[in-house]
């Protein structure tokens, strides 16, 4: 088995409520994104999902060091992607470029072996504990407490805040997510997401202020 080519497709979509962070507090609606497909010449395709921004990487690299190459030494040709950008640095598009054919490749070897992806990888169970997020900065203390009230209906009780504007309301928002978990029935998770807004001195300052009210699972 051989690789052909890359097809990328880029789409945008409006969602139902506003998704936003501490470097977007305002939120956005429409996102867009880029589907990505390698192809062989036995017919069978990995696809992911990434940035459109990445796009010309991508088939940049596909075409530059992949095709003709067995696409199920995965480890490999992500190795062969890395050494290539070495010099210049595998951060930024670049690293969504590598991440998204990685992940398309993952895929199609998973298909070539005809078992799940998990299976491939090595795990022993196709479950994994999950918790909630609901990319939730915009969101008003009422919304978040109907968000993460029907994920613990659901069983979950973990849950990541999006923080870092304003302390205050974060250990406001911190309080109404745990008591929401809460009704799961299970000890709350929490963690917390500052999006890499806070220097490295402010993340320590804020976060032990945050775990002298809050236990937190990870940040």
């Amino acid at each position: 088995m051989k690789i052909t080519g890359v097809k990328t497709r880029l789409y945008e979509y409006e969602m139902t409520r506003k998704l936003g962070d501490a470097n977007s507090p305002a939120g956005r609606k429409r996102v867009a994104a880029l589907v990505v497909t390698i192809e062989t010449d036995e017919g069978i395709t990995g696809t992911s999902e990434g940035s459109p921004g990445a796009r010309s990487h991508i088939h940049s690299m596909v075409n530059g060091l992949l095709v003709g190459r067995d696409p199920r030494g995965v480890k490999g040709l992500w190795k062969r992607m890395v050494d290539f950008v070495f010099k210049g640095g595998n951060y930024g598009v670049v690293n969504d470029a590598i991440s998204v054919i990685d992940v398309a490749l993952w895929d199609l070897k998973a298909k070539a072996n005809d078992e799940p992806l998990w299976k491939t990888l090595g795990a022993s169970t196709r479950k994994v504990k999950a918790y909630a997020s609901g990319i939730d900065l915009p969101l008003s203390d009422e919304d978040i407490g109907e968000f993460y009230g029907r994920m613990a209906s659901k069983g979950i009780s973990g849950g990541k805040l999006k923080i870092g504007l304003d302390r205050e309301s974060d250990l406001r928002r911190l309080a109404i997510m745990k008591d929401a978990l809460a009704t799961s029935g299970k000890t709350p998770e929490l963690m917390i997401d500052s999006n890499e807004y806070w220097s490295p001195k402010k993340a320590i300052r804020e976060i032990r202020h945050i775990e002298q009210h809050f236990e937190i699972t990870w940040a």
